[in-house]
């Protein structure tokens, strides 16, 4: 029934004519033309979310011995207004792992960056260095208390974020100094990964319980899972990559099984299964795959090829490299940390940058690195990495608190992060000065002072980035 059929087109006669011209014909023509725009230009928007990605926290409860034997006494639930108590109130410096007031800074300048992030990856390293050794030194008297402070560390960290962000996916990796009997010393099976598994189930913010069991399951079995993102649209792995490390040695359970081909093969089976539905791939972990520069670097060997030092042992890099390769049209981009030093990584695949990966700096300043942590910019739709920017604490003047050290797409002139764009941003900074003088200046976190990486050393680590086997960094830097 038309308008005039209604009302009749008798009592309109004016209107009627209007409703039949050419000018009303046109301007109906312009304005569904003009919504149908409208409507497709906001389908084609990409829908840009953030994510908070912080690695290598190193929390050490023992900065402040006068509260060592309260905390041991006390349940995990106490031990917030215990730190509070401590007459130590300012983050600490450099060569120290971050104690309570840097960690109450950091958290605070996450909530301040985005309260609401689609989700947080903290990939790896919640307690600090030496942790065993620096129990037996400070509560000596208590030693069948060690793994009970152990897990309430963990718990207190996993219960910070809780309630940091209490609406947020919070997910997890396991770095090389989370254990109950020290570093590189994770057992498959143990009662470590189970204790980690249930302190940090909730945050994962399931449904139901029968989710909650799958990932302790399968986190308790090997400190590895898969987590789907973006309403079951794809996935994020997170790895365990201590195992793969030549430095692992499982003392805690002499005799165990080496679980890096399980954790290979339920790598593979994951990474197939979610090529077939076609379903794009996050990767969160701890160690990232290629050389150590610093440990290169540093080598007391006599010449540089037999200096070059891998992350991994050769056969598990390889391994990684390889699945990394072979599914990277799936596969957006990887999150590691580990080295305490902002940096990236690019995976070729037959001189072709097929794979990228994010290196996110510490929380914790001991290597001379200022206190940092990245805000992710990424497309929902395609689960692609747009930008980030780094947000840093300069520790030589605290006076101007946390701030944003630089933005990623800005500082490099790129488009996106992907493993061109990357690429692209490894040639410029080995042909350019001024982009080579942002990448030293970058990878410390602000802190020239560190030493770590100089204009005569910067060659190794620019090589670092992309030659991510012994025999191209050895082509690269040694000849």
């Amino acid at each position: 029934m038309g308008v005039f059929t209604l009302f009749g087109e008798a009592n309109f006669p004016l209107l009627s004519r209007f409703m039949n011209s050419k000018i009303f014909t046109t301007l109906a023509l312009l304005i569904c033309f003009c919504g149908s725009a409208a409507h497709a230009q906001k389908r084609r928007a990409p829908a840009l979310k953030t994510a908070l990605s912080v690695s290598d926290i190193h929390f050490n409860p023992f900065y402040d011995p006068s509260l060592i034997d309260t905390l041991v006494k006390s349940p995990v639930s106490n031990w917030g207004s215990i730190f509070e108590s401590s007459a130590i109130q300012s983050p600490n410096g450099y060569g120290a792992d971050a104690n309570y007031p840097l960690l109450r800074s950091a958290m605070s300048a996450m909530q301040q960056q985005d309260s609401l992030p689609q989700m947080v990856l903290i990939t790896g390293d919640f307690l600090c260095h030496n942790f065993q050794s620096i129990y037996s030194q400070y509560a000596g008297a208590y030693p069948d208390s060690l793994e009970s402070f152990t897990a309430r560390t963990i718990q207190f960290i996993a219960g910070y974020f809780d309630r940091t962000f209490p609406h947020t996916v919070v997910l997890a990796a396991l770095g090389n100094n989370d254990s109950y009997c020290g570093d590189y010393n994770i057992s498959p099976n143990s009662a470590f990964l189970k204790m980690f598994a249930q302190a940090w189930a909730p945050l994962l913010r399931n449904r139901y319980a029968s989710e909650d069991s799958i990932f302790i399951s399968s986190f308790s079995h090997g400190g590895y899972y898969e987590h789907r993102l973006a309403g079951g649209r794809a996935s994020l792995l997170v790895l365990n990559t201590v195992f793969f490390s030549a430095k692992y040695t499982n003392a805690c359970e002499a005799g165990a099984a080496n679980p890096v081909r399980d954790e290979l093969k339920w790598l593979k089976k994951t990474l197939q299964a979610n090529s077939m539905k076609k379903r794009p791939v996050w990767m969160a972990y701890h160690t990232p795959p290629g050389i150590d520069v610093h440990s290169t670097l540093h080598s007391k060997a006599r010449d540089c090829s037999s200096a070059v030092t891998l992350m991994m042992t050769d056969s598990a890099n390889g391994e990684l490299l390889k699945l990394l390769k072979h599914y990277a049209a799936f596969i957006r981009f990887g999150i590691a940390g580990h080295t305490h030093m902002d940096d990236l990584r690019v995976v070729y695949k037959d001189s072709v940058p097929a794979s990228c990966i994010s290196i996110t700096p510490a929380i914790s300043p001991l290597f001379g690195n200022n206190p940092a942590f990245k805000v992710l910019s990424f497309n929902s739709r395609t689960m692609s990495l747009v930008n980030y920017r780094t947000i840093y604490l300069g520790l030589n003047n605290q006076t101007q608190g946390w701030t944003l050290e630089y933005d990623f797409q800005k500082a490099y002139q790129v488009n996106g992060i992907n493993p061109l764009s990357l690429s692209r941003v490894r040639q410029k900074i080995a042909a350019d000065t001024l982009y080579r003088g942002r990448y030293i200046q970058y990878y410390t976190a602000g802190n020239p002072a560190s030493g770590e990486i100089t204009n005569k050393n910067s060659k190794a680590f620019g090589c670092g980035t992309g030659c991510l086997t012994k025999k191209e960094f050895v082509s690269c830097y040694c000849k």
